[in-house]
Order: structure tokens, then sequence, then C-alpha cells
């Protein structure tokens, strides 16, 4: 049975640190791993017209892509107005033939030991629910109180993943209360074609 060690190599890249050749496969991988999305991934490497800050890639002995992590820059804001960045987890993913190996989980903690030596004090991702147990072995939380992610002050974005989850990236506590999700900056985001189901 294969083992992370197994992998070749695990890189924490920068946007200015992925090349067109290198953008080119790793959005070729997340068609072939989200191919409800692939009119996304065509074009680009994140949902909602964001640009990754850094992403985890995983590379097997061939120099095959076999696991990726991106993190987006987003802003929370809480019911008391008060603000914070926060690294916003995409595109969890792991080659079929490397499933079961603790890649994933390997692969998130890189991600996330990277946005808190960033700055970052919460991590925020949203999931669809059979997944929620996964996330939650790897101390991730499901919120008390909403957390909805917004287009604009008066339009949500509706989700296709319906569980918001969050994780503390140091001692202190994730807001109370309901939470939205914006853009950094409140800037807007371009309206995408959903897939159809």
């Amino acid at each position: 049975m294969r083992t992370p060690s197994d992998i070749l190599r695990i890189e924490t890249l920068t946007q200015s640190q992925i090349d067109a050749s290198l953008d080119r496969k790793l959005r070729a991988y997340l068609c072939q791993l989200f191919p409800n999305w692939e009119t996304i991934f065509k074009t680009r490497r994140a949902w909602h017209d964001a640009e990754p800050i850094f992403t985890v890639v995983a590379f097997d002995a061939h120099d095959e892509i076999v696991g990726h992590v991106a993190i987006v820059e987003r802003t929370i804001s809480t019911q008391w107005n008060w603000r914070y960045r926060v690294a916003s987890v995409q595109g969890v993913s792991v080659a079929p033939s490397w499933r079961k190996t603790g890649l994933s989980s390997k692969l998130l903690e890189r991600a996330l030991d990277h946005a808190r030596r960033q700055g970052y004090l919460y991590a925020i991702l949203f999931c669809r629910e059979p997944l929620v147990e996964f996330y939650r072995r790897n101390n991730w939380r499901l919120p008390d109180d909403d957390m909805i992610m917004w287009r604009d002050r008066d339009l949500p974005i509706h989700m296709q993943s319906n569980c918001p989850m969050y994780r503390e990236l140091t001692a202190q506590p994730f807001p109370e209360g309901a939470i939205d999700v914006h853009n950094p900056l409140d800037l807007p985001v371009k309206e995408e074609t959903r897939p159809r189901n």
C-alpha cells in the first residue's frame, strides 16, 4: 500500500512560482478530479473568480500531479462587524490511486502550517456532507451559526457544497455568531456559470 512518503515531492508554490506549463497541468488535473466544474477549471484554478495565494501540490516519481490544496484569501465579518482575513481552502483532492494513504491530511496540514506562518488566524472551507467526518478528524469544526458566502451585500452565492467548516490556526477562538464570507476587501466577484447536475 502506498504512503505519502512514496511521493517524490510536495511543494508549496506561490502564484509567481507556477509557470504556464504547470498551470495547464494543474487545471487539467482539477478538471479530472472535479468533472462537474470542468468549465471553471479550463480557464482558472479556483472558484468564484478567486486566485490562490499559494497552492500545495504533490507529485509522484513520474512528475505527475497526485494531490492538490489551494488557499484563497477571503475576508470574514461578524455580526459585530469585526473583520478577519482568513485562509479559504479550495480544491482539496487526491488522485484515485493515492486515496486512503493519508495524503489528503498531509497536504491540508502543510497548507495550514503555511497559512499560519503567513499570519492567518483561521481557515475556512465549504464541503459536501459526506466529507464532514474526514474534516472533523482533521480538527475542523462546523460553526454553531450561519456562515454564508456573499457575491455582494445583497446576493449570497449559492454553494453546491452545503457544509461550511472552520479551523483555528492559533489559540484565538473563532468568532461567535453568524459569519459572512467575502472576497478580500469586499471586491465583487464575476458571475460564473454553474454546471448542471
